[in-house]
Order: C-alpha cells, then sequence, then structure tokens
C-alpha cells in the first residue's frame, strides 16, 4: 500500500510542477511597450499589431516610422507588402473557390490547365504530368524552393516560359519543401480556368464583397501616402515604395501566385473573421466551412504544412500558446497572420523589416515577432503552453522558461 501511495505521490509532484511550467507566463512588459522595444532593437522601422478575439478589437497599435530617417510615423491605416500572405489570402483563396464551384479537383494534374509545363528534358516533362493541385498546395511537387527569374533578359512570356520549365528536383510527393515556383504555377492555374487575372479574380470573388478596400496588387497612386516602403535596392531605382518587393513578381508585372499582394490590418482582420465565422461575414458567404476545414488542417504528421496554409510547430512566429489546430502564414517583408478557430483569436503584424536591407531581419525580427505574439495571449487570459512548441532562445535565457 506505501509503494503504490510513493507512486501516486510522484505522479501528483510531476503534475504540479508541469502544470506551473505551463502556466508560467513570460512576465514582460505590455503589447505597446514591446512594440516599442522592438523598434529600439532594430527589429523594424515600424510596425501596426491587431489582436482580435470574435468581433472584438483586443488592440490595434501603430508604432516606430515608414524608415530609420524617421521622417514619417508609422499609422495604423497604413498599408503594407504581405510578400508571401499572397499566397493564402490570394492564390490558396482563389483556389478554394474554384474547388467549390466545381472548377477544379484536388487530385486534378496540374498540366490539364497549364500545358506549358514541361521541360526542361523529356524524363522531367514525364514527371510534371503527375504534378497536382495538391502537390502545388501543400509544397509537395518537386519543385526547388525559388529561382532568379528576374535575373534573365528576356520578355515576361520567356520568363514564364522558364517557370514553367523550372526543373524537379524530387518526383512529385516525395518531399514537401517550401517553394515559391509551385505557387506561381497555381497561379497560372487559376487564370487558366476562370479566363481572368489572378488579380481581377480576386478582387471579384474575395477582396469586393468582403469590402476589403485597401487589399489588392499593384496599388495605385492614390494610396502611395500610406504605403510602407521595404528594402532599398540600387539596382531596383533605390527605395522600394509602392511596388512589390519580390523581384520576380515585380518582373512578372506585380502579380503572381506567391507575392504581390498590399493590404491593411483592417481589411486583413475582416478576411480572419470571415474565416473564423466559417465562411461568412456581414451576411456575405465567401467560403463553405468545410472548405476551410479542409484548407486548413495539416496534410500529416511528418510536415506543419495544409493546403495552402500552415500550421505551428518548433519555434513558431504564432508564438507559444497558438492552439495545434490553428493556421496561418508569414511573409517575407516582415509580417505574419494567425487564425485560432479553437480560441477565437487571431493576431496580425504588418512591419517592414526588411528595410534598409534583409539582413537586418536577422535575429532580431524573428525573436520579437515570436514574443509579441506569445504576449498577445497572454495578454488575452490564454497563458497555457503548447507542449509542442517551443521558445526562442534569446527569450528562453531572459525569462528562464522552459517545458
Amino acid at each position: 500500500m506505501k509503494k503504490y501511495t510513493r507512486i501516486i505521490f510522484h505522479i501528483l509532484i510531476v503534475g504540479f510542477i508541469f502544470m506551473g511550467c505551463s502556466q508560467q507566463k513570460l512576465g514582460y512588459k505590455p503589447l505597446e511597450d514591446i512594440l516599442q522595444d522592438a523598434v529600439a532593437d532594430s527589429a523594424w522601422p515600424g510596425a501596426v499589431m491587431m489582436v482580435g478575439r470574435g468581433d472584438d478589437i483586443v488592440l490595434l497599435k501603430a508604432v516606430g516610422y515608414h524608415t530609420y530617417a524617421q521622417k514619417k510615423p508609422t499609422k495604423e491605416d497604413d498599408i503594407f507588402d504581405l510578400a508571401s500572405i499572397s499566397k493564402t489570402v490570394g492564390t490558396t483563396s482563389a483556389v478554394m473557390k474554384l474547388l467549390e464551384s466545381g472548377k477544379l479537383r484536388l487530385d486534378d494534374h496540374a498540366v490539364n490547365y497549364v500545358p506549358e509545363l514541361r521541360g526542361p528534358t523529356a524524363i522531367q516533362s514525364m514527371l510534371k504530368k503527375s504534378i497536382t493541385i495538391k502537390h502545388l498546395l501543400t509544397h509537395t511537387a518537386g519543385f526547388e524552393p525559388f529561382r532568379l527569374f528576374y535575373e534573365m533578359d528576356c520578355s515576361v512570356e520567356a520568363r514564364w516560359d522558364s517557370v514553367f520549365q523550372s526543373e524537379l528536383l524530387t518526383k512529385p510527393g516525395d518531399k514537401t519543401v517550401y517553394s515559391d515556383i509551385g505557387l506561381m504555377i497555381l497561379g497560372k492555374v487559376v487564370e487558366n480556368i476562370t479566363g481572368m487575372p489572378l488579380d481581377d479574380y480576386l478582387e471579384q470573388e474575395i477582396f469586393q464583397p468582403l469590402a476589403m478596400d485597401d487589399t489588392g496588387y499593384n496599388p495605385p497612386k492614390s494610396l502611395m501616402p500610406r504605403i510602407v516602403p521595404t528594402e532599398i535596392i540600387s539596382s531596383q531605382g533605390g527605395l522600394i515604395y509602392g511596388w512589390v518587393h519580390d523581384e520576380n513578381t515585380y518582373s512578372l508585372g506585380g502579380v503572381a501566385g506567391h507575392a504581390g499582394l498590399f493590404s491593411t490590418v483592417a481589411d486583413l482582420s475582416r478576411f480572419c473573421r470571415m474565416m473564423l465565422y466559417g465562411g461568412e461575414l456581414d451576411g456575405i458567404h465567401i467560403f463553405q466551412s468545410e472548405t476551410i476545414d479542409l484548407f486548413t488542417s495539416s496534410i500529416s504528421s511528418e510536415s506543419s504544412r495544409c493546403l495552402g496554409w500552415d500550421s505551428p510547430e518548433g519555434e513558431s512566429s504564432g508564438g507559444i500558446y497558438i492552439h495545434s489546430r490553428s493556421f496561418g502564414h508569414t511573409g517575407y517583408t516582415g509580417t505574419s497572420m494567425w487564425i485560432d478557430p479553437e480560441n477565437n483569436v487571431y493576431v496580425i503584424l504588418l512591419t517592414n523589416a526588411v528595410h534598409p536591407d534583409r539582413s537586418y531581419k536577422y535575429p532580431n525580427y524573428f525573436e520579437w515577432r515570436q514574443l509579441l505574439h506569445s504576449v498577445a495571449y497572454e495578454e488575452l487570459g490564454l497563458s497555457t503552453r503548447n507542449p509542442n512548441l517551443s521558445l526562442k532562445q534569446r527569450w528562453v535565457e531572459k525569462f528562464g522558461v522552459k517545458h
């Protein structure tokens, strides 16, 4: 009897220790102060952050300036280059609409819609015939992460031909490798099915119905005063201001499946709430709830990838409290957006961390981004650690918090 009593006692002690560790907060400053500290640490010149729970906006804060020259303060309605968030809010949304309308299926072969998808060898052409829409969405088509198509001195059409002829590194379905190329091709799939440019189709089916009035590609000059600049690149005329930062997208006219979208936290908030509410917002129907569930569920235990979307893993940008059923994405320019249906929460952080050049992102941007997403949950009273996620070493050392 004493033996079993000791065992139960030890189990209880371990349980209390684990609970204490899982409930231990980071104990840092309020979100607004952390945003300012990130600017002071050169994580980004300026940022706008929004934290929402259902219809309630818990935090909306702009900090810093458009550049480190500190001449133009960042404002809450500023417009940011979303970079790879374009893959989700843009291209993936288009595919979701086409799936619901019966115009494509996930197992359809991409070559059926983009017959130019071939080469550069006969064997490669044969392999590419097996690439499905699902492969493109889940980054399992076999393409390398990216290529410098913009360095080619040729027409836009010839550049696209090089995209289609990009060599596969692995057989489709064999390996997950995050790839811009796959999403570039997926954007062309959308255009060839709809007979419309990708930006026009998204405006018609997603942005205009949701009243996302400041969201789109190639923003007009009238919006220039609100657009936050990104990197300084001499080969592109200096400061990138008002046109897409991604060089490949820029060389293709500003619209591509992997990048090019500009938006505000207010517009993205409408998109997030629509996704949280099963595809509807303010009486406007965008998606079926079953479609959202399908596209935002992890495809396997070996990958965090969903269909177009990503789910939290490791040192997640979504922080250490975000639910495993959450979905989101990040963008190279310094953007992140996570949606947590289990807690009815979304967190949007828009920055221009690549200013004045992309080297400024490392490591400060990634560290402060994770801290901000984590503390957002703490301020919502959601401070139970997700055991599958880990804190970046900088904060482990500062707060002494471990699993």
